[in-house]
């Protein structure tokens, strides 16, 4: 999964437009011309890749990719753990959302100028001990939030969209 990721961050460019970059991806199916369409462009995309359950394409009016956010399938692949995205994206900073009572965590990867941030999401609200170390809270018993803990979603958030 590691090698995957990687080959995806290095293939984002300038402009990179869903026309000519479904061939990475799937078959897919945009939401153009929808109710849902007036507030995101998407396409829904059945991946080629069976370790994905699903992936998005989200672009702007003139088709470039906003972000992409794949959806691993727990039974076909291993989850990504956070020493894998560590390795992979450098280092990661938290932000807890209030209406969800979830964290996401953004990387913010140094080595493809075309990519703002990659995201994942932890369903749980992560708090940070006076050590540094991570945790979360949940049926009343405390959580590690360390490089072994496993996701099973990734957006990379491209940087040029409009």
């Amino acid at each position: 999964m590691n090698e995957y990721f990687k080959e995806m961050y290095s293939k984002i460019q300038d402009n990179w437009n869903v026309d000519s970059s479904l061939k990475y991806f799937g078959i897919g199916k945009s939401n153009e011309g929808s109710e849902e369409s007036k507030a995101i462009l998407r396409y829904y995309i059945e991946p080629d890749d069976k370790r994905f359950r699903q992936i998005f394409l989200n672009f702007d009016m003139n088709r470039n990719i906003e972000s992409i956010v794949w959806f691993l399938d727990r039974n076909e692949s291993e989850l990504l753990s956070l020493a894998q995205l560590k390795e992979l994206f450098g280092l990661f900073e938290t932000h807890n959302i209030v209406y969800d009572e979830t964290t996401e965590l953004f990387f913010l990867p140094t080595q493809n100028k075309f990519i703002k941030y990659v995201q994942t999401t932890i369903p749980e609200w992560v708090e940070k001990r006076r050590d540094g170390t991570l945790y979360f809270i949940k049926d009343n018993q405390e959580y590690e939030l360390d490089d072994n803990y496993k996701v099973s979603t990734i957006v990379f958030k491209i940087m040029n969209a409009a």
